[in-house]
């Protein structure tokens, strides 16, 4: 016998009655049928149908939506928790003596779990689906409705609903126990305004949010025109004025193309260049920007990760900001590069250039640059410096800091 799955192909809700219908070999209209009418059995019906609905999967997929769920422990909290404050409700109206909480109440109040479980825990596909279905419901949707028989219907079915409430809500002074028919008829108005106006109220809501998106992407459209024609046709003009000088022109395109980045990846620290930063990314980029609009040499910065300044971190950009002005100023090179990298334990710097080089046991003992700015500096935070050179083949920098644990 073929393993129950829910169906896939002509569901109405959950596909719960057309995988029932291909495991017993029955129709699934007559088994769709057989689960309106199971609802009046005290609601047992729709208790049964959410929870085969949670507990068995779909014909395409190998998980239900409750293991799901439970192999999800933040999910999961969040239905036992919204669970809890249900049976919590249905439990105050049995204290304070509410008459009609019964065997209906508690399939009900299954039911709404199961249902919560659905959203928490249905697939991706799942959920496109049962979006679309209940957009395109002729009564309880929040589509746009076509033809008049469905605007009719559903104007109808929300009259119905507000009158039977209000007439619910008017016997309370005229019965005895009449607590329970109260809150029916307030869940029935309820329902009945939300039947004739949430299409009307989502509708709007969407197209206030669709004009605000597309009032920001005018905004930001007319800003690029706007940077374009001060930014760049300026420097273009200034290129033109300096083409006799070359370091100069590179200088100018560095400045144009690392402006450009920041506007393309990160507009709003654009103009903020001087500004003090927070981060270390925000300090590399700082460093960046001063090497190559004073020494016209390309850095090319990577920054894996992120942490906030502090007087180590502030230490060791101090050390990478003179490695790369020893870089640009010695090296010869027409590019510098730095990676700075963040882990857990400790952040790490690289400053490399593929310049001339140099033999670091051969710099005289005036020279100290590298001892006072970078060994020194760095080891009064507990770091480390590492230069690695030779003549002809470039020089790499390592600057290592660890990092003191949060909470210390």
């Amino acid at each position: 016998m073929r393993p129950l799955r829910r169906s896939v192909e002509g569901e109405v809700l959950g596909g719960v009655c057309g995988g029932l219908a291909v495991r017993l070999g029955l129709r699934p209209r007559t088994l769709r049928i057989a689960a309106v009418v199971s609802i009046a059995l005290g609601g047992l019906g729709l208790l049964l149908y959410t929870a085969l609905w949670v507990l068995v999967p779909t014909s395409d997929e190998s998980e239900s939506i409750g293991a799901r769920v439970l192999g999800d422990r933040r999910e999961l909290q969040i239905v036992l928790a919204l669970s809890t404050a249900l049976l919590a409700l249905v439990l105050a109206l049995q204290i304070f003596g509410v008459s009609g909480v019964g065997v209906p109440m508690w399939s009900l109040l299954g039911a709404s779990i199961g249902l919560l479980v659905v959203w928490r825990g249905a697939s991706a596909s799942e959920t496109v689906r049962l979006r679309e279905a209940v957009n395109a419901a002729p009564v309880f949707g929040t589509g746009r409705p076509v033809g008049w028989r469905r605007v009719a219907l559903r104007a109808l079915v929300g009259v119905g609903l507000v009158i039977f409430g209000v007439a619910e809500m008017s016997r309370v002074g005229s019965l005895s126990g009449a607590a329970f028919g109260v809150l029916v008829g307030t869940a029935a108005f309820a329902g009945g305004f939300l039947v004739l106006f949430a299409p009307w109220w989502v509708r709007t809501l969407r197209e206030l949010a669709t004009e605000r998106r597309e009032r920001v992407r005018a905004e930001e459209r007319a800003d690029m025109a706007a940077h374009i024609h001060d930014s760049v046709l300026q420097t273009l003009a200034l290129v033109q004025k300096a083409a006799g000088d070359p370091h100069e022109v590179v200088r100018l395109a560095r400045i144009q193309e690392r402006e450009l980045r920041h506007w393309l990846f990160d507009p709003a620290m654009l103009g903020r260049s001087g500004d003090r930063p927070g981060t270390l990314a925000a300090g590399a980029a700082a460093i960046e920007r001063e090497i190559e609009d004073t020494y016209g040499v390309g850095l090319e910065l990577i920054v894996v990760g992120d942490c906030p300044m502090d007087e180590a971190v502030t230490a060791l950009l101090g050390a990478c900001r003179e490695a790369a002005v020893n870089a640009a100023k010695w090296s010869g090179a027409p590019t510098v590069s730095v990676f700075a990298e963040v882990e857990s334990a400790q952040v790490s710097v690289f400053v490399r250039d593929l310049g001339r080089g140099f033999d670091p046991g051969a710099v005289p003992g005036d020279r100290q640059g590298i001892a006072r700015s970078m060994v020194e500096r760095m080891g009064r935070h507990g770091g480390r410096v590492t230069v690695t050179s030779a003549p002809g083949s470039g020089t790499e920098v390592e600057l290592v800091l660890p990092r003191v644990p949060s909470g210390r």
